[in-house]
């Protein structure tokens, strides 16, 4: 954590540069998702009926998992790994067809809340806490699934490995299912600053800086979250939504050894046109 008040002055270079526009994919200061305060947020959102954030709404959670079971024929003779699963929201769905379900994620709250509150639902899941990123199966699943355009979040090299290990985890003829953001996403470029008494990004008073940017190869959205304590302690949290055409995609899956099978506006299977800002894909391993 970087300190910019020094000698009880604020250290302004500092400052200036930590809400310039960053190189892009450089990381963030922090690795936020392990924080304390961060992860509980981010379980309350996920858990949340309502809310498109950690998780989408239960109405399209429901949506989704019903198209994905059918398209890929999900049934008890199928074995299923949901990454990044959070607290096990679409494993408990893709669970109910008999399937055997096994859900990874990084944070440790969403393994444990899932492992708790989930596994005992059923006696076809099973919760591990992993970085997909480090995926080490072979020829172990039927079916992969990628939820919430995580794959967008990830750098071109990134992105490359976890295909890589995705493959190796696949069956043969195993089906990938993921969502990726379109170029055809409108993105804003902006900033602007408030004071929070005690919200998402700490317990303690603090003050946001928030900036977006647009580059342009590859084509991709970046958030840029500056957080200054009242103490002067500082954080910059950095996301970054890499925007595909379908050419890009299917190229990339290409590369990878898999063949595109279908592609959709979204994972609830609507139909895509010219001017979707998703795609929801299953592609099979060749």
């Amino acid at each position: 954590m970087i300190k910019i008040i020094n000698n009880n002055k604020i250290d302004l270079q500092t400052l200036k540069l930590a809400t310039s526009k960053p190189g892009l994919f450089e990381k963030s200061t922090d690795k936020f998702w392990d924080d304390e305060h961060i992860s509980e947020q981010m379980l309350k959102f996920h858990l949340n009926p309502d809310a498109e954030a950690a998780s989408r709404p239960k109405a399209t959670i429901e949506a989704e998992a019903n198209f994905i079971i059918e398209a890929t024929e999900m049934d008890d003779k199928k074995s299923v790994i949901d990454l990044g699963c959070g607290p096990g929201l679409y494993v408990k769905e893709f669970a109910m067809t008999g399937a055997h379900v096994l859900g990874v994620d990084l944070s440790p709250r969403s393994v444990d809340y899932a492992t708790k509150y989930v596994k005992p639902c059923l006696q076809n899941i099973e919760f591990q806490e992993l970085n997909y990123l480090q995926l080490n199966y072979k020829d172990q699943f039927d079916i992969a699934t990628l939820i919430f355009y995580d794959f967008c979040a990830l750098n071109t090299e990134e992105q490359s490995a976890l295909l890589t290990n995705i493959h190796e985890a696949l069956k043969a003829d195993g089906k990938f299912v993921f969502d990726v953001v379109t170029e055809n996403k409108k993105t804003e470029v902006t900033s602007k600053t408030s004071i929070n008494e005690n919200g998402f990004w700490s317990p303690e008073p603090y003050l946001e800086m928030f900036n977006s940017f647009m580059y342009e190869d590859p084509k991709t959205e970046g958030l840029q979250y500056t957080i200054v304590n009242e103490d002067g302690k500082m954080r910059v949290i950095r996301i970054y939504h890499r925007l595909f055409s379908l050419e890009e995609i299917t190229t990339m899956l290409n590369n990878h050894n898999f063949e595109v099978e279908t592609v959709r506006k979204n994972l609830k299977g609507e139909a895509l046109d010219s001017e979707s800002e998703t795609f929801g894909i299953i592609a099979r391993k060749k």
